[in-house]
């Protein structure tokens, strides 16, 4: 007989028995989804399902079970005995679908690592545990746990994954096992290497170096773009005049270097934006643009058959270019400019960079590395010459003679051997009329603009202390990221100006919440007030810079209308950087 109970939260539930002898349970009707009113209803409900039961007319109101997903399938059987990781790479590589960037990282690790060492072994011969030695070889060779040997395990991983797709093999003996092995120093808590954000002062004081290693304005400006509007590497090369706009930059495209060759692309993971300007990147920028009025990458016209992606044409009106018209190259960028401005040191002839770690490593095997040397009677930081030698702890030093009584300084861009044409560009860019300075004989240009420039033998030299050592242009952005964390930049806004889709911003929170011209404005303001204050703590160390442009920022400083601010820390110390160490 048909029965009803009330749950502990009040709610009258209908029982009935069925055919198979089981008790049905309802709480609401089935047809208007409502609670039983009362017991009377439910018990009423109840017999009636019961007389449905009997006449065999009953609906199944019964929880249905959830579905159980279906097993993988098993994993088909090689139908290929004895293909070989060559062969197999051969075929897989023209069917990947990838960035340029990434096939260029693809493509250097199967060419330096996985090919030479697998390249012959076929598909069913590896091993988990052969794999795993070779990891573990690599990384005693000196390659990063979580650079190069990691990379090449994974893209191992990927080849074979698509083999055991394929049906080549019945498993992938390079997935790395979990919770296997060493669990320190491999970035187990999703951590990754440490990073250190640098300050705006620092990054002030990095631009300045690489504008004075470079001995142009253009390379000081490119580094503040890079800093302080958020910008990646590529997307600062590739920064074109036309969207550079009134109190605002466009941020569509970023060149990509690949093979040689430069290539326009969007911008990482379609990160278009706005970028807002503060003022003193809006006219820096400005300057930087009349400075050039006419200035086009001489990129040759190629096309590549079979290629979706095609080179730079040339002729872009690029912001920054290098000397002769053409892109940074990221290799030479970093060994002549951006490295030993950041570490103090020059790179090997191999790139390898002067950290204090390699440098322990490299002075073992008779690797020497070369600091940044500067004559100390020219505005600091120094106007940078030729590099020697460093001395090695406990062994006797003598400084290398020098050929002559004059030293050069690096940066002019000219010397004794340079062309009369050349040396005619130097003379005009140092102020003279165009006229004038054709007319000039090539001795006098040498005499008047180059010769006047060289440093005497005895003229007191330092070396430059390293601001962080190991920086990567893209820290920069990280930095910039930092210091809108450090200003109590609202989530929205960060992500507005950095590209990003953060967690905590999707979903509906993301979709009713917007960026107003209040906060850009207030963002402007603050990044114009970090920009204010590091060069005023910059101005305590000298007022005057071998950067132009810079110089020119300095003169308040000189003419008493603002005063430096000393580069204290809260606990009142002078911070070690950036002093100079005699040399």
């Amino acid at each position: 007989m048909a029965f009803h109970q009330v749950r502990k939260d009040g709610v009258i539930v209908a029982r009935w028995k069925r055919a198979d002898g089981t008790i049905g349970t309802k709480s609401r009707h089935p047809d208007t989804n409502e609670y039983w009113k009362d017991g009377d209803e439910a018990d009423a409900w109840g017999e009636w399902m019961e007389d449905l039961e009997q006449r065999g007319l009953a609906p199944d109101y019964r929880r249905k079970p959830k579905k159980q997903p279906e097993p993988p399938p098993e994993p088909e059987e090689a139908d290929e005995a004895g293909v070989t990781v060559n062969e197999w790479f051969a075929r897989w590589w023209t069917g990947l679908d990838v960035g340029l960037r990434s096939r260029g990282n693809y493509a250097y690790l199967f060419r330096a690592h996985v090919l030479p060492e697998w390249g012959e072994t076929a598909l069913s011969d590896i091993k988990a545990s052969d794999v795993n030695t070779w990891e573990q070889r690599m990384i005693r060779a000196g390659y990063a746990r979580d650079g190069v040997a990691s990379g090449a395990r994974t893209r191992l991983a990927t080849l074979l994954g698509d083999a055991v797709t394929e049906g080549l093999i019945g498993s992938n003996p390079a997935l790395r096992q979990r919770h296997r092995g060493r669990r320190s120093g491999v970035g187990t808590a999703g951590r990754g290497r440490e990073k250190t954000a640098i300050t705006p002062f620092e990054a002030m004081c990095l631009c300045e170096r690489m504008g004075v290693l470079s001995g142009r304005d253009d390379e000081f400006i490119f580094g503040v773009t890079l800093a302080f509007g958020a910008l990646r590497y590529g997307e600062g090369i590739g920064l074109q005049r036309e969207y550079v706009k009134l109190g605002r930059l466009r941020v569509d495209w970023q060149l990509i270097e690949d093979g040689g060759k430069f290539y326009l692309g969007p911008p990482k993971d379609d990160s278009n934006r706005d970028v807002d300007l503060p003022p003193f990147l809006q006219e820096l920028l400005n300057r930087q643009i009349a400075a050039h009025p006419d200035q086009r990458c001489r990129c040759k016209p190629v096309t590549i058959e079979g290629q979706d992606e095609q080179p730079c044409q040339g002729g872009g009106a690029f912001v920054f270019l290098g000397e002769r018209a053409g892109h940074h190259r990221n290799s030479n960028f970093a060994r002549r400019v951006f490295d030993p401005a950041a570490d103090g040191w020059y790179p090997t002839s191999k790139g390898r960079r002067g950290t204090k770690k390699h440098r322990e490593e490299d002075r073992k095997i008779g690797v020497a590395y070369k600091p940044v040397l500067v004559e100390l009677d020219t505005p600091w930081p120094g106007s940078p010459l030729p590099a020697w030698p460093a001395a090695v702890p406990g062994h006797p030093y003598d400084a290398p003679r020098v050929l002559g009584y004059q030293r050069r300084p690096l940066g002019l861009g000219v010397n004794a051997a340079s062309s009369k044409a050349d040396l005619v560009a130097f003379a005009i860019r140092q102020g003279i009329p165009v006229e004038q300075a054709r007319d000039l004989t090539r001795e006098a240009i040498l005499d008047l603009f180059v010769r006047s420039q060289y440093v005497s033998e005895k003229a007191p030299v330092a070396s430059w202390a390293p601001i962080t050592e190991g920086l990567r242009p893209h820290d920069l952005r990280h930095a910039h990221s930092t210091w809108l964390m450090d200003l109590g930049t609202p989530l929205q806004l960060r992500d507005d100006r950095m590209g990003h889709a953060s967690p905590e911003m999707r979903g509906m929170r993301g979709t009713y919440t917007h960026v107003s011209r209040e906060s850009r404005a207030w963002l402007r303001e603050q990044l114009e007030r970090l920009w204010q204050d590091a060069l005023a703590r910059r101005a305590w160390f000298g007022l005057h810079s071998p950067v132009k442009i810079l110089d020119e920022l300095l003169a308040p400083f000189r003419d008493g209308k603002r005063e430096p601010i000393a580069p204290y820390e809260a606990r009142g110390e002078v911070l070690q950087f950036p002093t100079s160490r005699a040399g």
